[in-house]
């Protein structure tokens, strides 16, 4: 069985090993391409710099020849607005006969509109000239020039002058009429002087100025016995290659090839010059252009043989590590450590390929729920094994081409093959049964409890976007989360509106705060028995814009879980305390105010100290300040609680117990806190009124006994009738609170409505 391993493992090795010589062997060619490809940019680089600098030159020759003319041009149209006439245009040829030699013009020619010309002959006489018997290169730019153009020809030979020239001709002006033109013609050997003057080719190699017909204007090889200067008369070119060169050259672009000659790779650069049809030709070989850019390659194909013969050695041993450890990377990288179940990176990636293929699905999550607690009750061995069960059960529960992950902790995410809610949520719940069954790892009689949300890209704005689905999908499972059941919740768009109000409220909640949209409401406490007032409750309002209103049962709920009320009770602590100072200023007998305080604020060491800077603040006395407190604060640390409230007693501060009824605080817990009042919850008085055997009614006057004997002001809230207001005070009630007395009003309202008698 050993052999059998090892045969297989060499057969596997030589396997690889061919491989990978194919795969360096391609390398190398890549390499050598590459570096072929960069070595022939190179070389095109460095041909299309010389044609550059020739390009330049010849350009500047041209227009200082063409300027040259038109300086001659200017000096006849002097004399003929001299004279005021163009009979004298003749005469000034005598004038320029200096000039033109001092130019090597070889003929200056004075031509009229009507085909009448004269020129200087050598002896100085005017000789007339027709235009029609000129060549049909100086006919085309006496032409070109007589429409107002300042041009040149192309070579051509010029038998007055016997050889080969190129004409410039400008048009002449009189009172902004062309009156005639002036023509001169270069010898076209004078143009070589440049090729040589520029730069060199090698003893090869050719520059040559030629035109899109195969015509030489200048060339470094015009006067070379081998010659190169005409192309449909070369004997060194082939058909094919003639034909190659020609494309080229009618092409009025740059172009760039390589050709061969008696075995000699050679390289030609064509390129327009911008003047008339002539381009400059290059052609040379890779020694003539760049010695060292030749080095360069030669050394890179050196490189690239020792570089595949070194890397072969190399990925030999790399490629057998690779092999070795290539599992467990996929592992490491798409796997859970724990379960081997996909990670939330490989979760993805299947979905967006599902995505892709239009095929519908559900996305769910489910939890495990108080699995904090299993952990610390079972172990965290014991946990992770329940874990490894749910792997196992899912892994049997799911369909062809459904698949899950574990995400974090004790959250699975499952893709169900359907959109439909009703389908997904009996597929959902029938997994949630099996994973209950399965999970063996804790003991049978502590109860497994699963939840779930889902969530589909219908409900998605970006159809593309994992995370806005699984947004949504944590969504839906935080509210299946609360409602302590084995459930399934689906997102939906109630959902979604709350949690982006509750996005709102936090992202603005901080500016609120400075820019004063929490608002202060009162509402009063009324003696039952002399029906006036003697305190009012502060209530916060948050007012945005002067106008919308965003409900307490919404931002209250909220600051409570995200800290932010210990801010917003200290800010109405304050907001109080600066209407008792305002009520003192105008000469009005303050009452006490009662303000609630959330349960963090009085677990805080340096409570008391905070509350006693306000009030010393606006100089009001502490006994005008009462502080609320709910009544299930007590039953969390009843001794935390009790020692802050004696720091508030020794300060002169009220405590009132509020919304009692509601929790489980018992009549034992009052007689252990030394609060000033207790106020009932308006359930506990809906209770009483409505009760037809008055059990409720005798347990409500109990309280109130009670809280007599512990020297307890009672206040019962939610009073909305008359009667109401009779059966609190039956059972000897002491304040009364509610709408039947006034909604929670704006503080200047209810200073004009309840305390303007108490002016003083």
């Amino acid at each position: 069985m050993d052999e059998q391993r090892i045969q297989a493992s060499l057969k596997k090795l030589l396997a690889v090993f061919i491989v990978i010589c194919l795969l360096l062997g391609g390398l190398g060619q890549y390499l050598f391409r590459s570096v072929s490809d960069l070595y022939l940019v190179s070389v095109q680089g460095r041909m299309e710099e010389r044609a550059l600098q020739y390009k330049k030159s010849f350009q500047f020759k041209m227009n200082s020849d063409l300027l040259m003319l038109r300086v001659m041009a200017h000096m006849v149209e002097d004399t003929i607005a001299e004279s005021g006439s163009t009979e004298a245009a003749g005469s000034r040829l005598l004038y320029l006969w200096d000039a033109s030699k001092t130019a090597k013009f070889g003929r200056l020619c004075y031509f009229t509109p009507n085909g009448e010309g004269m020129q200087l002959s050598s002896q100085r006489d005017v000789v007339e000239l027709q235009t029609i018997n000129e060549p049909i290169e100086m006919q085309t730019v006496i032409q070109q020039a007589l429409k107002g153009k300042s041009v040149s020809s192309n070579a051509f030979y010029d038998s007055y002058l016997g050889y080969n020239v190129v004409s410039y001709a400008t048009p002449i002006y009189y009172n902004s009429d062309i009156k005639g033109v002036l023509v001169c013609s270069i010898n076209a050997d004078s143009y070589e002087d440049i090729l040589t003057s520029v730069s060199s080719v090698s003893n090869i190699g050719a520059v040559a100025v030629i035109d899109s017909d195969g015509k030489v204007l200048a060339s470094t090889r015009t006067h070379q016995s081998q010659g190169f200067y005409n192309l449909n008369g070369s004997k060194y070119l082939t058909n094919g290659l003639y034909s190659k060169f020609m494309q080229a050259l009618s092409a009025n672009e740059t172009r760039f090839f390589e050709f061969s000659f008696e075995d000699l790779p050679l390289y030609a650069f064509i390129m327009p010059m911008g003047i008339s049809e002539y381009k400059i030709m290059i052609v040379d070989t890779d020694k003539g252009v760049s010695d060292s850019v030749s080095d360069v390659v030669n050394y890179a194909h050196l490189i690239a043989v020792l570089f595949a013969a070194t890397s072969i050695l190399f990925v030999m041993a790399v490629l057998y590590m690779n092999r070795r450890y290539n599992k467990q990377l996929l592992q490491v990288a798409y796997h859970d450590r724990l379960t081997g179940a996909y990670n939330r990176y490989k979760f993805f990636q299947l979905l967006d390929q599902r995505r892709k293929k239009n095929i519908e699905y559900t996305v769910a999550a489910i939890n495990i729920r108080k699995f904090k607690y299993i952990n610390e009750l079972f172990s965290s061995v014991r946990s992770d094994r329940l874990l490894k069960d749910i792997c196992a059960a899912l892994n049997r529960c799911i369909k062809s081409e459904e698949f899950f992950c574990r995400d974090t902790a004790d959250t699975f995410l499952i893709c169900l093959n359907t959109s439909d809610r009703d389908m997904a949520n009996e597929r959902l719940n029938a997994i949630l049964e099996q994973l209950k069954k399965s999970s063996k790892s804790i003991h049978h009689t502590y109860p497994i409890i699963f939840y779930g949300g889902c969530a589909t890209l219908d409900d998605c704005v970006d159809k593309n976007s994992n995370e806005e689905l699984m947004s949504h999908v944590m969504l839906a499972l935080s509210y299946a989360k609360q409602s302590q059941q084995a459930t399934v919740t689906f997102y939906d768009t109630k959902a979604h509106d709350r949690e982006t109000l509750n996005n709102y409220i936090e992202n603005r909640m901080e500016w609120a705060l400075e820019h004063g949209e929490f608002q202060m409401f009162l509402q009063p406490k009324m003696d039952l028995r002399k029906n006036t007032i003697i305190g009012a409750e502060a209530l916060v309002r948050w007012i945005i814009e002067g106008t919308n209103n965003i409900s307490p049962d919404y931002f209250i709920p909220l600051f409570e879980q995200n800290g932010f009320c210990t801010k917003l009770d200290l800010y109405m602590v304050e907001q109080a305390c600066k209407q008792i100072r305002k009520w003192i200023d105008a000469g009005i007998s303050p009452i006490p105010i009662s303000v609630n305080q959330t349960k963090l604020l009085l677990y805080e060491d340096d409570y008391v100290e905070r509350i006693c800077s306000i009030t010393k603040k606006y100089d009001v006395p502490n006994k005008y300040i009462t502080l609320e407190i709910l009544e299930g604060l007590a039953l969390e640390n009843l001794e935390k609680v009790s020692v802050c409230i004696e720091k508030l007693h020794d300060q002169g501060f009220s405590i009132s117990m509020d919304d009692f009824g509601t929790g489980y605080a018992s009549l034992t817990t009052l007689s252990q806190l030394q609060i000033d009042e207790l106020k009932l919850d308006r359930s506990f008085l809906m209770q009483a009124d409505q009760n037809t055997e008055r059990n409720r009614r005798k347990i409500l006057e109990v309280v109130v006994e009670v809280a007599k004997r512990l020297n307890i002001t009672t206040v019962a809230e939610g009073i909305e009738t008359e009667s109401h207001s009779q059966l609190m005070r039956d059972m000897h009630c002491d304040y009364g609170q509610g709408y039947f007395y006034s909604r929670p009003i704006p503080a200047n309202e209810f200073t004009k409505k309840f305390l303007q008698h108490n002016v003083q």
